[in-house]
């Protein structure tokens, strides 16, 4: 942005392309495909291409989360997103105003579960009430384990896997 602010009008517009990030052809490509059986059913396939010379990792969260709408006061009760036991990869979603969903993944994914909350303490220095949205992010990337739920519920989930 600053970039482009610094640039005048008779300059062409600082573009992705213009930083260098695709250098070398070290990039993934990921492309993510939707199919629907009927209004309820859908189905995601993820596929990453590493374009690079050389393997990478590459860390992949898909996530579901209930919008947060008890925070804006239109409903008190909450959705609830909650691992069945001894079915792997497998989520139950009860929403009081949507009903009942499924989320089924592939394989045996670790599932990690926390509350769509803004973060309050980061934003603005207000300690939080609780688990919040970034909680995912805190696990997986300071490893902070405390900030996602031990018990496999909560108002967002992410699949988490690595390749």
């Amino acid at each position: 942005m600053e970039e482009n602010r610094r640039r005048g009008r008779s300059e062409p517009e600082y573009e992705l392309l213009d930083t260098g990030i695709f250098a070398e052809d070290r990039y993934f490509d990921v492309l993510v495909e939707y199919a629907k059986a009927a209004p309820d059913d859908l189905v995601i396939r993820i596929s990453i291409t590493n374009r690079g010379t050389d393997a990478a990792p590459l860390h992949l969260l898909p996530a579901l989360w209930c919008r947060n709408t008890w925070a804006w006061g239109r409903h008190e009760a909450r959705p609830v997103l909650k691992a069945v036991p001894d079915e792997q990869g497998l989520v139950h979603v009860e929403h009081p105003a949507l009903g009942t969903y499924w989320l089924a993944c592939e394989g045996a994914p670790p599932l990690l579960f926390t509350e769509n909350e803004t973060n309050t303490e980061r934003l603005w220095g207000v300690p939080n009430g609780g688990r919040v949205k970034d909680g995912i992010n805190d696990a997986i990337v300071e490893g902070k384990t405390a900030a996602v739920a031990r018990d496999g519920a909560g108002t967002k989930v992410a699949r988490t896997t690595s390749g």
